[in-house]
C-alpha cells in the first residue's frame, strides 16, 4: 500500500472519442477501449507511486509488462483504487503506458454499475496518476485512445450463465504495447460531478467515490499451459482459473471458439449450461490474444474455421497469494490430503473477492465466504482479503438486510435475499474481531450488524421467535424445513446476537450489549417450543404453534452455537449429531429419494417455485445430514458442547468427496461444481480443533492452544498469528508449543517461546 493524500486527484477520467467509436453490435453492449501514452525520462526516481481506477475494468502495462488489473470489485459508491510503485517498470528514455479498459453494458455477477442517470462515467472511464519526483504523470486528453471493433459479449439471461466473450485481433495491432506511435486520436475527458465544482473530470466524482486505497494484496500472474489431448481438446491437470490466452494463426477474419468446461467424461471436456466461451477473430498473423474475463476450467473444447491452427491454449492464473508457510500433518495421511485440497479450493475461489466458485458465475455471495475467511485466518499470514470480505459485504439495503451476493448483478437487481446469509456474515465480523481486534473496523461494521439483527424483529411472534421470514431461507442444499418458525434460523440469529453483545461490550457500548442480551434471553425462552420431548431433539420447524416432525443436523447444531440449549441436553444432542446410522442424505431437489453421494444429482432451487416436497424419509427416526457448507456450524457445535475430540474423525467424511474430485471440493456431497470454497471447513478445523490454535483475546495478542487428537496418534503443524507462526506438535503423551506470543493451555498461561508440556 503506497498511500495518497485525500482530496482531488491530478489525473482525469478519460475514454475514447465517441465519434470514433465502433457502434455496439446488436448482441453486445460491452465496449473495449485501448489507451496509450508515451513519455521520456532522463532518470527513473527511486519510487514512482501510482494509482488508477476504471469503470468497469482495466488492465495496465508499462513498457510491455503487465503491472495491474482491476479495480477490486465493490459497490461503486465505495470503490477502492489500485496503487502500485512503477519505478521497477520504468527506464531512462522513452516509456509507454498502455491500458485496455472495458465497460460492461450492464450488471455482471462480478460488476455492479453506478446509476446510469448520474453522469457520463457509467459509459466507461479510466483515471491514472503517478508521482515523478516533483511532477505528475496523469491521464488526460493528451493520451491516445481507440475503441476496439469486435470486442464485446453475448449475454445469457440465466442466473449462472455466462455467454460469449468476443475479441477481434484485427482491431488491436500486435505492437500496440510498444513505443511506436499508434496514430490513434486523442482521448476525451469524462465529466463526473466533483464535490465543490460540478463537471470537473478528476476524482472524487459522484457517484464513484471517494475512492480509497486498494485493501488487498496483488496476485502473481502464472501461466499454465493446457495440454493438447485430442483434436480440439486441451486439458489441465486440475481445475484452474484465470484469463485465457489463445495462440492461433489463420486467415484474416477466421473464427476460433474456445469453450471452457469444468467436467471431463472419458477424458473429454463436457460442456454444461454454465460453461463460458471465448470467441476470437484472427487478423491473418500468428499471435496470442488474452481474454478480459476470468474462466474456471478443467479443460477446453476448441472449434476453428478452416485454415486455422491453434498452437496452444493457456490459463493465466491470478489467484490471491497464500503466504507464511502454514502446515498440517497427522498420523492419518488422509487428513493431510483433505487439508491440502481445502487450502487449494479456497485459493481457487479467491481473486478480488471470495467467490462461490471460478467455474460458474463467480459471484461474491455474502454467506458462502465465511468459510473462505476462516481458512485464510488459519492457513495464510496475509489476512487482507479475510478483512476485506466483511467490509465488502457491509452493503445493506434500506431495510438493513444485506444482499445475498454483493458488488454485482444481484445487489444491483435486488430480486431476493437470503436472511441466513447475513447471519453468517455477522459471524465473519466476529472472526475479524477475534483475529485482528481492530477497534476502528469493528466500530465501523457494528452498526451494520445491528441493523441485520433488528431486521428480524418485526417477524418475531409473541414468544420472540422469528416466524414466516420472507426471502430465500437457504440454510444449505439439504432438505431443511424452514416454514413458520425455522429452528436453524433461530439458532443462527441467536449466535449473531451473542456475538454482537460480545463485540459491543468490547467497544464499551453497554447499552447495545444489554439490548442484545434481552432479545437473546427472550429467544432462548421461546425456543423451548421447538424441543421434541418424544424424540429428544429439536424439530426443524413449527407452523401455527405445531412442531413438524422433520429434524436435521442443522437445527441441533445451530441451537447449540446460538446459546439456546440447556447444558443438560448437550450430551443428548452430541449423540443426535453423530449417530450416522440415523442420518439421511436428503435434498429438496430430489423429492422422491436420497441424494446419493457422488451421484451427480441435480443441485438447485426449483422448490422455491413449487414448494417444499413432502419428506420421503422416516422423520420419526431419521435426521437430515448437513451438506459440506453447514458442517462448519456442526463442528463448532460439537466443540461448544465439549467434544472437539470428535472433529478429526468427522473431517474424514471428506474422503468420500475425493472420489468426485481429488484436487478441489464438491459443492455438495452429491453434485454441483467441484470447485466450491464453502466446502473447505476441515482445513480450518484441523488447525483450530486438532492443533487447537485460536485467539484467546481479541486481536490474537494471546493464543489458546487446546489440541484435540480424537483417534489420531499425533499431529503437528504451524498456524498463523499476527506475530508469525505458532508451531504445535502433539501426541498422546506430550505437547510441544513454540509460539511468538503468549498462549493459554489447560487454564495456565505460558509466555512466548518453546515449551514442552506433559499431558
Amino acid at each position: 500500500m503506497i498511500g495518497f493524500p485525500p482530496g482531488r486527484w491530478h489525473g482525469r477520467w478519460i475514454w475514447a472519442d465517441q465519434a470514433s467509436a465502433i457502434p455496439d453490435h446488436a448482441d453486445s453492449a460491452r465496449q473495449v477501449v485501448a489507451l496509450r501514452h508515451s513519455f521520456v525520462l532522463g532518470e527513473v526516481p527511486d519510487r514512482v507511486p501510482a494509482r488508477m481506477s476504471a469503470l468497469s475494468r482495466y488492465g495496465l502495462w508499462v513498457n510491455g509488462v503487465e503491472v495491474s488489473r482491476g479495480p477490486v470489485r465493490a459497490n461503486p459508491q465505495r470503490q477502492p483504487y489500485d496503487d502500485v510503485d512503477l519505478a521497477v517498470y520504468l527506464r531512462p528514455g522513452t516509456n509507454v503506458i498502455a491500458a485496455l479498459v472495458w465497460r460492461y453494458g450492464g450488471p455482471k455477477p462480478w460488476w455492479m454499475p453506478p446509476s446510469p442517470l448520474a453522469n457520463d462515467l457509467h459509459l466507461g472511464a479510466f483515471v491514472f496518476e503517478a508521482r515523478l519526483g516533483d511532477d505528475w504523470l496523469v491521464s488526460g486528453a493528451h493520451w491516445q485512445a481507440q475503441c476496439l471493433a469486435g470486442w464485446g459479449e453475448t449475454v445469457l439471461d440465466r442466473l449462472s450463465g455466462r455467454g460469449e466473450e468476443l475479441a477481434d485481433a484485427r482491431a488491436l495491432p500486435a505492437e500496440w504495447l510498444g513505443a511506436t506511435d499508434s496514430g490513434w486520436p486523442g482521448a476525451v475527458e469524462r465529466r463526473g460531478f466533483t464535490t465543490g465544482e460540478p463537471g470537473r473530470p478528476e476524482p472524487p466524482s459522484f457517484p464513484v467515490g471517494p475512492l480509497e486505497p486498494r485493501p488487498i494484496s496483488w496476485p502473481h500472474p502464472v501461466d499454465i499451459a493446457l495440454v493438447p489431448d485430442s483434436p480440439g481438446v486441451f486439458l489441465a491437470e486440475r481445475i484452474e482459473s484465470g484469463t485465457l490466452i489463445v495462440d492461433a494463426s489463420g486467415p484474416t477474419g477466421a473464427i476460433v471458439t474456445v469453450r471452457a468446461a469444468e467436467f471431463l467424461k472419458d477424458g473429454v471436456p463436457v460442456p454444461t449450461e454454465h460453461d463460458a466461451r471465448f470467441v476470437l477473430t484472427l487478423d491473418g498473423t500468428r499471435r496470442g490474444i488474452e481474454s478480459l474475463d476470468l474462466y474456471g476450467l478443467r479443460g477446453v473444447l476448441v472449434e476453428a474455421d478452416d485454415g486455422v491452427t491453434v498452437h496452444g491454449v493457456s490459463v493465466r492464473t491470478r489467484a490471491y497469494p497464500v503466504a507464511g508457510g502454514a502446515s498440517f500433518h497427522a498420523s492419518d495421511s488422509r487428513l493431510n490430503r483433505i487439508w491440502e485440497v481445502g487450502r487449494r479450493t479456497v485459493t481457487l475461489c479467491s481473486s478480488d473477492a471470495y467467490i462461490d466458485c471460478p467455474t460458474r458465475e463467480q459471484r461474491a455471495w455474502t454467506g458462502d465466504a465465511v468459510v473462505h475467511q476462516m481458512v485464510d485466518f488459519t492457513t495464510n499470514t496475509d489476512w487482507r482479503l479475510a478483512a476485506w470480505y466483511p467490509r465488502l459485504a457491509a452493503s445493506p439495503r434500506a431495510d438493513g438486510m444485506l444482499p445475498m451476493a454483493v458488488a454485482g448483478d444481484i445487489e444491483y437487481g435486488d430480486f431476493t435475499i437470503i436472511p441466513d446469509w447475513a447471519l453468517h456474515w455477522v459471524h465473519a465480523v466476529w472472526n475479524l474481531y477475534r483475529y485482528l481486534g481492530d477497534t476502528e473496523q469493528i466500530a465501523e461494521l457494528l452498526p451494520v450488524v445491528e441493523r441485520v439483527l433488528r431486521w428480524f424483529l418485526p417477524f418475531c411472534d409473541v414468544d420472540g421467535l422469528p416466524s414466516d421470514v420472507f426471502g430465500w431461507v437457504l440454510i444449505d442444499w439439504a432438505a431443511v424445513s424452514t416454514e413458520g418458525v425455522c429452528a436453524t434460523l433461530c439458532g443462527l440469529w441467536g449466535r449473531a446476537l451473542l456475538e454482537f453483545e460480545e463485540m459491543a461490550s468490547w467497544l464499551g457500548d453497554k447499552g447495545r450489549a444489554r439490548w442484545a442480551e434481552r432479545v437473546h434471553r427472550r429467544l432462548a425462552s421461546g425456543f423451548e417450543q421447538l424441543w421434541d420431548p418424544q424424540r429428544h431433539r429439536y424439530a426443524d420447524s413449527m407452523v401455527a404453534g405445531v412442531r413438524r416432525p422433520a429434524a436435521s443436523q442443522h437445527a441441533q447444531a445451530a441451537a447449540i452455537v446460538g446459546g439456546l440449549v440447556p447444558t443438560a441436553r448437550l450430551t443428548r444432542l452430541v449423540e443426535v449429531l453423530t449417530d450416522t446410522t440415523a442420518h439421511v442424505d436428503a435434498a429438496f431437489s430430489s423429492p422422491v429419494g436420497p441424494v446419493v453421494p457422488n451421484s451427480d444429482a441435480p443441485v438447485g432451487g426449483l422448490y422455491l417455485h413449487t414448494g417444499h416436497p413432502e419428506p420421503w424419509w422416516d422423520t420419526d427416526k431419521q435426521l437430515v445430514r448437513a451438506q459440506p457448507f453447514f458442517r462448519y456450524v456442526v463442528h463448532d457445535a460439537l466443540a461448544a458442547a465439549g467434544r472437539a475430540d470428535l472433529v478429526a474423525g468427522l473431517c474424514l467424511d471428506w474422503t468420500e468427496a475425493l472420489q468426485r474430485c481429488d484436487t478441489s471440493w464438491t459443492e455438495t456431497w452429491y453434485g454441483g461444481t467441484v470447485s466450491h470454497g464453502w466446502s473447505s471447513t476441515p482445513t480450518r478445523d484441523l488447525m483450530t480443533r486438532v492443533l487447537g490454535v485460536e485467539p484467546a483475546m481479541p486481536g490474537f495478542s494471546v493464543a489458546q492452544v487446546e489440541p484435540a487428537l480424537g483417534t489420531l496418534e499425533w499431529a503437528f503443524g504451524e498456524v498463523p498469528c499476527p506475530a508469525g507462526l505458532i508451531s504445535v506438535s502433539v501426541n498422546r503423551a506430550r505437547l510441544v508449543v513454540n509460539s511468538p506470543i503468549p498462549y493459554r493451555h489447560a487454564g495456565r498461561e505460558y509466555p512466548a517461546g518453546r515449551h514442552e508440556i506433559v499431558l
